[in-house]
């Protein structure tokens, strides 16, 4: 199972971090720590230390630190996703030209955080855990990152080359007259409660997305009332200060001090808002998209099999007609037949592409489901519990005003 999302979120400065208490598995315990922004302007970035405390076997020493930043979390992402299709791969923080120009201490954390989440998820996936990538990403020396990602940039080029816009405009439309032949066909050869499963997920990233907006909406509100009330404390105090040694002093004075404690309260929940119910929710819809693209590459598969399929077929179909064709040459027979069994090894090879995604992502969602369900329920028991526990410390603040007004009375009195 995977671990709790606060399992995987460790206090920056925590002296505990390898603590059993914060293990978010038998093998592994990473943090992401030491936020360190170098260079300036488009250039800038953040480099992490990334340390591990790991017992998995194909590790030759227990502690690691190595120096990271988001291109390499990026290049362990995307090698997952490459070699492991049908698997949920967790996702990365999104990127964000704006924020990452400006370089803020809060977007800085909340990436740190994010970043923190993600590799610790892979450390937890009963598959990806086992990854040369994971084990690369965490162990290799500077002269071997560099080498891997110089490796991956230019692979990553070469995918990417630019097309001529009627070439492109060819593609497009050939990919789109083949999703509506086959499209319906593909849709009919899924099993029904996969289907079932799969509109659920496309429907759940809506919510997801609506609540972490409604979220940072509460904490935003969360933080007005904390500066709202510190400007009143401010006036109450100003107020109080135009009677000189009178009752009314001491009554302002007490109502700034309380005011001032309450509005401590709501800044320190706005904050704790963003980072135990806004980010998991966050997090949350941003595995949504994960699953998806495990989806889509279950689609993409069962696609290559009927293609596969009908390939086959047309060149049988040709194959019959060549040998009923009288005073045909005998080696044109014998090349369409090559042609029909290369035909049939690609359907083979389809047909075990596609069986292999379908078996692999069945495992996949039962664990995302039930692991996914138990740690949201966690999530909102512990907002719910915080929520209260605020409301209860700031109406005890309230009341001790009103205890501090009742003496203050009776002392003037």
């Amino acid at each position: 199972m995977d671990p709790p999302y606060e399992s995987v979120l460790q206090d920056r400065g925590s002296n505990n971090f390898f603590s059993p208490v914060t293990a978010v598995s038998k093998e592994f315990e990473i943090e992401v720590a030491e936020p360190v922004k170098q260079g300036e302007g488009v250039a800038a970035y953040v480099s992490y230390k990334v340390r591990t405390k790991t017992t998995h076997v194909k590790y030759h020493e227990p502690f690691h630190e190595v120096t990271r930043r988001f291109r390499d979390f990026a290049w362990l992402h995307d090698k997952l996703v490459e070699k492991n299709k049908g698997h949920i791969v967790p996702p990365l923080p999104e990127k964000s030209a704006v924020q990452k120009y400006q370089m803020a201490t809060d977007f800085i954390e909340q990436r740190r955080r994010a970043l923190q989440v993600f590799v610790n998820r892979v450390a937890s996936h009963p598959v990806l855990k086992d990854s040369s990538e994971l084990e690369t990403f965490l162990q290799a020396n500077e002269e071997h990152w560099m080498l891997e990602i110089a490796k991956w940039q230019a692979e990553t080029s070469a995918q990417h080359r630019p097309v001529s816009a009627a070439a492109q405009w060819f593609k497009n439309l050939q990919h789109s007259a083949q999703s509506l032949v086959s499209g319906r066909a593909d849709e009919m050869q899924e099993d029904a409660e996969y289907i079932k499963i799969r509109d659920y997920i496309n429907s759940l990233e809506g919510h997801l997305t609506e609540a972490h907006r409604q979220a940072g909406r509460l904490l935003r509100k969360e933080a007005d009332l904390g500066a709202a009330l510190t400007e009143f404390a401010s006036a109450a105090e100003l107020l109080g200060k135009q009677d000189n040694e009178g009752p009314m002093r001491v009554a302002f004075g007490c109502l700034c001090t309380r005011a001032n404690e309450v509005a401590a309260l709501s800044r320190a929940r706005s904050e704790a808002i963003a980072v135990e119910f806004a980010a998991p929710l966050k997090e949350f819809a941003r595995t949504i998209k994960s699953v998806q693209v495990a989806m889509a590459d279950r689609a993409s598969a069962l696609s290559a099999y009927s293609q596969a399929k009908s390939d086959l077929d047309s060149k049988k179909v040709r194959l019959a007609k060549l040998r009923g064709t009288p005073g045909l040459k005998e080696d044109k027979i014998a090349e369409t037949e090559r042609d029909v069994n290369e035909a049939d090894q690609r359907l083979r090879n389809a047909k075990l592409g596609y069986e292999t995604i379908r078996d692999t992502m069945r495992e996949e969602l039962n664990r995302f489901q039930k692991e996914r369900a138990a740690e949201m329920s966690a999530v909102l028991r512990d907002f719910a519990l915080a929520q209260a526990r605020n409301t209860a410390e700031q109406a005890k603040g309230w009341g001790e005003l009103l205890r501090d007004l009742q003496q203050a009375a009776v002392g003037g009195s």
